[in-house]
């Protein structure tokens, strides 16, 4: 992907709360608006204007199914002024309001939606969760979309991609993780966001420098973390989010964030992608 167009995704997804105008993003990354739009169209699919909504509609539909925030709270998260204002584009872009969206369980059971998918599943068994405070990564970053069954795929690609510097033994001298975006349960399997980062472990590593690193470098966020070692004994990647989200934050005093998920892959992430069941650490953001 254009490393313009990565930029504007990055502003995008960290500044959700105000649209930011097509004219100032374009001007922020060198180019005519007219050039801008017809890029982003080209690189995302989509025009700049109907992704900035679609990913603040699946945010807030995440939020009204996963934390106990007024319909007023999530609508000023999301830059809209009133109830009324957030219920027309959401309305709009759903079709049901935000109470009846959040009303409606009958397509949200968690067990129901994943079984059809993974026979193995069970919500029965909770997994060891920790709560942490994660600092941030340096990491070069590929942006990925589709479901998340082609994980091995989408791993095997950015692998071959790498820039020969950071080329070596995977199993012992390099760093992965992913970034997670997007509930599959919301965000349809085509549109399901996922990134794929190289992680350097020291923030003066003068590979950063380099021209084809540099342009594509992201920084994960810090914070608090929902940690899951999914490395002893793996479960199915459903299965850990579907818990996290249906059965244990409920019952804290956490919210959903809208920050990515982070998985974190020790060796090879290519083999540890080989099932439903990835061989990593898993971080859930936490507000």
């Amino acid at each position: 992907m254009d490393r313009r167009i990565l930029a504007t995704l990055k502003s995008i997804e960290q500044n959700m709360s105000e649209p930011v105008d097509l004219g100032t993003i374009a001007a922020e990354v060198k180019l005519s608006k007219f050039y801008f739009e017809r890029l982003f169209q080209a690189e995302v699919g989509e025009s700049y204007y109907a992704y900035f909504k679609r990913i603040r509609m699946h945010n807030a539909a995440s939020r009204l199914k996963h934390t106990n925030q007024s319909i007023y709270e999530i609508a000023v998260a999301y830059g809209y002024g009133s109830n009324a204002a957030f219920t027309r584009a959401f309305r709009s872009f759903w079709g049901v309001s935000p109470t009846d969206y959040r009303a409606d369980r009958t397509s949200w059971d968690a067990e129901a939606f994943y079984r059809e998918r993974n026979l193995s599943l069970s919500l029965d068994v909770a997994p060891n969760i920790q709560i942490r405070d994660i600092g941030s990564y340096h990491c070069l970053f590929r942006r990925y979309y589709g479901p998340y069954t082609r994980m091995r795929a989408i791993w095997q690609d950015f692998l071959d991609r790498l820039p020969e510097a950071l080329r070596g033994n995977y199993d012992a001298e390099a760093r992965f993780l992913g970034r997670i975006y997007d509930d599959p349960r919301v965000t349809p399997p085509d549109e399901i966001r996922y990134d794929c980062c190289y992680v350097f472990a020291d923030d003066r590593d003068p590979r950063l420098q380099l021209e084809e690193i540099r342009s594509n470098l992201v920084t994960t966020d810090a914070g608090l973390y929902a940690v899951i070692d999914n490395v002893r004994n793996p479960r199915p990647r459903p299965e850990i989010y579907a818990y996290m989200l249906d059965r244990w934050m409920p019952t804290t005093s956490y919210n959903y964030s809208d920050a990515p998920g982070l998985e974190f892959f020790a060796g090879n992430p290519v083999e540890a992608n080989r099932s439903w069941a990835p061989v990593c650490t898993m971080l859930v953001p936490l507000e």
